[in-house]
C-alpha cells in the first residue's frame, strides 16, 4: 500500500483510530452487559435461542435507551467521518476509522433493537 504522505493515509493516524475503535468496542460490550445487571437482570437470563428470555419483556427497559444510545454514537461517528473527509490532512484514514465505528456500532445496536422488538411481538 502507498504511504507517501501524499496518498492520504497516515500509519500513525491508522493506528490511533484502531485503538478508538477497540476502546469503544470494549466499552460498548462491558457497557450493554452492566446495564443488564444494573437493571436487575439474572446471568441465565442474558442467553437462550432464538432470544434471551429479557429480550421477551414488554416494557421498555433501561437496555432499550442502552442500544438506541449505540445508534445515535454511531450516527456521530459516520457524521464525523464525512467531515472528516473534508477537513483531514489524511482523508482516507481518518474517514475510515470513523466509519467503520459508526457502521458497528449502528448495525450492533440496531439489530439488537430489532430482535428485542421481534422477541416482544412473538
Amino acid at each position: 500500500m502507498d504511504r507517501d504522505g501524499h496518498s492520504g493515509t497516515d500509519p500513525r493516524r491508522e493506528r490511533f483510530w484502531g485503538v478508538v475503535g477497540g476502546i469503544i468496542g470494549a466499552v460498548a460490550g462491558v457497557g450493554a452487559f452492566l446495564v443488564a445487571l444494573a437493571q436487575g437482570e439474572k446471568i441465565g437470563e442474558m442467553s437462550g435461542a432464538p432470544y434471551p428470555p429479557l429480550f421477551a419483556r414488554k416494557e421498555i427497559m433501561a437496555l432499550d435507551y442502552y442500544f438506541l444510545g449505540l445508534v445515535v454514537v454511531g450516527a456521530v461517528f459516520l457524521v464525523v467521518s464525512l467531515v472528516a473527509a473534508r477537513v483531514s490532512p489524511s482523508p482516507r484514514t481518518d474517514t475510515y476509522g470513523p466509519t467503520l465505528i459508526g457502521l458497528i456500532l449502528t448495525f450492533l445496536g440496531g439489530v439488537i433493537l430489532f430482535l428485542r422488538l421481534w422477541a416482544v411481538l412473538d
